[in-house]
């Protein structure tokens, strides 16, 4: 038997191009999620820490435009703690080299962005992860066929034995390298798998991963709740203070106000009343003279 029989062999044509098919639509669903993550870091590498907080709604708008983040965004951003406002400043602003971040994110991004999210979702990898078996699955299947075919057209008649025992032979040994073809493609079709997955989806997915951790720092919904507790215990003292120095403070500025107030009138009233005894007293002097004269 030889090599051009067996791949002219009709059903080791059908499990060639079966297995070319299926090589064909990963590397096509490989290329079509290498592109979209690719430019998704090439976004975020563009970005940078110290302009995150007013750069957000470009970087939101690009995410939830991209059919690939959409999703995985819409959630991220409910783990994210958001300034008070945002900062309007300008892209080229001199103030962004000492500007700090004030978004925070609660939770790892690896949790919103992997590879569930950003790879298996768009390229179908449950039928992806089933090529292999369907096509150790043709082997048996061709296999049988062919020996039952095989077995069907045997002559056991005298004159013919010869030739059919041939016959039968050299079917059952094409049945036999069916389920070879078909084993050795489906190892052949894992590792190519592998490697178009890890070089063309997985290096990107982490790549992003990594751009958010220099995007975003981190602070925990614990450690974020520890500081609300002392922050608020700390405005408790605080006010405790100004509540028990209230009375003082402001029977001291009653008093100084009273003071700076009521001073003027008293003493241009005992002033008054000086000029008026000083008056009263000259004249009852005059009074008492002119009686003696």
């Amino acid at each position: 038997m030889d090599l051009i029989t067996i791949f002219t062999e009709p059903a080791i044509i059908i499990i060639t191009f079966i297995f070319v098919i299926f090589i064909v639509t990963v590397l096509y669903n490989y290329i079509k999620t290498e592109r979209n993550l690719k430019s998704v870091y090439s976004f975020l590498h563009s970005l940078n820490k110290n302009e995150i907080s007013y750069r957000f709604n470009q970087l939101d708008e690009f995410m939830s435009n991209n059919s690939y983040t959409s999703v995985s965004w819409e959630d991220f951003k409910k783990a994210l703690i958001f300034p008070d406002k945002f900062h309007a400043i300008s892209q080229n602003s001199q103030q962004t080299k000492n500007y700090s971040p004030d978004i925070y994110l609660t939770v790892d991004a690896s949790y919103f962005f992997n590879e569930e999210s950003l790879i298996y979702s768009k390229i179908n990898n449950k039928f992806i992860q089933a090529m292999p078996t369907l096509l150790t699955g043709l082997g048996p299947f061709f296999t049988f066929l062919k020996m039952a075919i095989a077995f069907t057209s045997v002559d056991f008649s005298i004159s013919a034995v010869d030739g059919t025992l041939n016959e039968l032979i050299s079917g059952i040994q094409i049945a036999a390298l069916c389920s070879v073809f078909a084993v050795g493609y489906s190892l052949l079709f894992m590792s190519i798998e592998k490697i178009l997955y890890n070089q063309r989806c997985k290096k990107y997915c982490l790549l992003i991963q990594k751009e958010f951790v220099k995007l975003f720092d981190i602070c925990t919904s614990e450690q974020f709740l520890l500081d609300l507790l002392k922050e608020s215990k700390s405005h408790g003292l605080n006010n405790e203070k100004i509540l028990k120095s209230l009375p003082e403070d402001m029977a001291k500025i009653l008093t100084k106000s009273l003071g700076e107030i009521t001073t003027p009138y008293l003493e241009n009233i005992l002033y008054s009343l000086n000029r008026l005894n000083e008056v009263m007293d000259k004249k009852s002097d005059n009074d008492v003279i002119d009686k003696l004269f």
